[in-house]
Order: structure tokens, then C-alpha cells, then sequence
């Protein structure tokens, strides 16, 4: 087996596409096959399969894929620690996050590390936990950016807390609910709301609330999965919401809400952190985007 072929699988894989794959390669489409016939015989298994519409890999494929795209990246970042030790790295940090902490987290750490280091530079990937968990396994990202356990960790894994943020009801500043001390969940239960679609956990929390107090359903109004949406549809109106603290004191586009204390609390604080492959190559510009979260998050928590 050699390290060209597992490449050289990575990139069919990706591309659905023996053709596709040999032009990105820069190598002859025969020249590729060869070397992926060379790969299953060395290995005594099938790990592709051509169909009318493509190529896909078959179940030792989508195995095999899993560790051979890991070992290139692993290399692909060593050849990269190298360039930065010798002042020719970029500083590339792959960073995977979900829609929350790309609102307000993510850019204050982004400029601060760019602003910092003068050769950084970033590349960002969204999206569910258990798909950024499954990049970072496979060396595709180098960090996942989001809420931590407070349990154990996967052994392969390792996690560094950045904050603990909380959840807040939210309104205009103009609400007449803004400024006024802790308020009970009857309260509130006499305004519609504007909840977030995906946030299922969050929502069921604050359903709870109004059942314990007796207080029925929520007068839910507008369902919406962008938090900048929603904070445009409670300026200058009756409507509640709810969102993480932290955005609202960092983020110009929220400036106009404040938080809506309740007694008792709704939501537990939530912890976020950084999670990263425990026996994976951190380059040094990792480790200098992670100490600008920290910095980031030391500011909200001292706020």
C-alpha cells in the first residue's frame, strides 16, 4: 500500500467520479485505475463500485475511508507544521461550528486571531454535531466550536472549556417586560413569541416552564431558523424570544434586545468549549485561534 493510492481513493470518493478524480489528480484516468485495482488487491477487498450515475464505496470502502482520509490529512498538516517552522506556513486552522457560535463566538475569535498573527488564515465548516464530529475523526476540520459535556469525554477526544453562556428570554429594549426585576412565567405567557426552529432542547425547556406554572401552551407567532430574523420581528414590537446572552453584548445586530430575567430560571447554563482529536497534529496557529476564544469568552464571562 502506498500513500498516493489511499490519495488517490480519498479523491474518486469525493468526486463520484474516476474521471473527475484523474483530472484533479493531474494524472491519466487508466494511471488512476490501475492504482485503485493495485489498492483492493493489496487490501483482498472491493472499495468501489461504478453505477450509470457514478462511483460509491462499498462497505469496506466507506470503512476504509474513514482512516485513510485521516492519514492523509495527518500528513498534510505535519507537512504544514514544517512550512510554519520554517516561516512559510500560513497558519491554517479548520474550524467547524454550528449556526449559533458562527453568529457571535466564531467572528470575535476570527478577527482577533487574523488581526494577531499576520499570516493566519481560517476555513470554516457548518453544520450538525454529528457531522462536525465525523470531520474532525477524519482530520477534515482541526477544531469543533460549540457545547461541551460535562461528563467524560471519548477517549480519542479531548475538550477545553471557552465559556458558560446562557440562555435568556429576550425582547426590544421598548418591551414594557425590559427592566423590570425577575419576572414569573405567568408573566410572560400573556405575549406571543417568535421561537427558533432547531433548537429543540431550548424550546422543550421553556414549554416546561409554562406547564409547570400552569400556564398552557405557548402563543408561538413566527417559528424561524435565523436568529437575525427574529430580532428584526421584536424591534419595535410585543413579541419575546429567547437566545444565548453573549450574542446580544457582542453583536451590533442585536444591540436593541435585553435580556428578560425569569425566577425562577428556565434554562441551565450551558457550557461551550473547543473539541479537538486528543493524538492529532496541532499546529501552532491552533493552538493560537483556541487562546483567542478563550480570550473572547473570558471578556463575556467577566460581562
Amino acid at each position: 500500500m502506498e500513500l498516493r493510492q489511499l490519495k488517490h481513493f480519498d479523491e474518486i470518493v469525493r468526486a463520484s467520479s474516476f474521471g473527475r478524480a484523474a483530472d484533479k489528480l493531474n494524472i491519466t484516468q487508466p494511471a488512476l485505475s490501475k492504482s485503485i485495482r493495485n489498492l483492493e488487491r493489496s487490501l483482498g477487498c472491493i472499495l468501489l463500485e461504478r453505477h450509470p450515475a457514478g462511483v460509491t464505496a462499498t462497505d469496506y470502502g466507506r470503512v476504509f475511508l474513514d482512516h485513510a482520509t485521516l492519514v492523509t490529512s495527518e500528513l498534510d498538516r505535519a507537512v504544514e507544521e514544517l512550512n510554519e517552522l520554517k516561516g512559510r506556513g500560513k497558519g491554517v486552522v479548520r474550524v467547524g461550528a454550528g449556526a449559533t457560535m458562527s453568529k457571535y463566538l466564531l467572528p470575535q475569535a476570527v478577527k482577533r486571531y487574523i488581526q494577531g498573527d499576520g499570516q493566519g488564515r481560517v476555513t470554516f465548516r457548518d453544520g450538525l454535531k454529528d457531522e462536525l464530529l465525523a470531520l474532525l475523526r477524519r482530520g477534515e476540520i482541526d477544531v469543533m466550536v460549540g457545547s461541551i459535556g460535562r461528563g467524560p469525554v471519548d477517549e480519542d477526544l479531548r475538550q477545553e472549556s471557552v465559556l458558560e453562556d446562557r440562555i435568556t428570554v429576550v425582547a426590544d429594549a421598548a418591551h414594557p417586560l425590559g427592566g423590570r426585576e425577575p419576572l414569573s412565567i405567568a408573566d410572560l405567557a400573556a405575549h406571543k413569541w417568535v421561537l427558533p426552529d432547531g433548537s429543540e432542547s431550548e424550546g422543550e425547556a421553556l414549554q416546561r416552564a409554562f406547564r409547570a406554572a400552569n400556564q398552557g401552551t405557548i402563543d408561538c407567532a413566527v417559528r424561524t431558523d435565523s436568529s437575525l430574523f427574529m430580532a428584526s420581528l421584536l424591534k419595535g414590537s410585543q413579541f419575546l424570544s429567547y437566545l444565548p446572552a453573549a450574542p446580544i453584548a457582542l453583536d451590533a445586530a442585536y444591540a436593541h434586545l435585553v435580556p428578560i430575567p425569569t425566577e425562577p430560571a428556565i434554562w441551565a447554563p450551558v457550557p461551550v468549549g473547543v473539541t479537538y482529536r486528543r493524538r492529532g497534529v496541532m499546529l501552532q496557529s491552533t493552538r493560537r485561534f483556541i487562546n483567542r476564544l478563550k480570550d473572547v469568552g473570558a471578556e463575556l464571562s467577566r460581562g
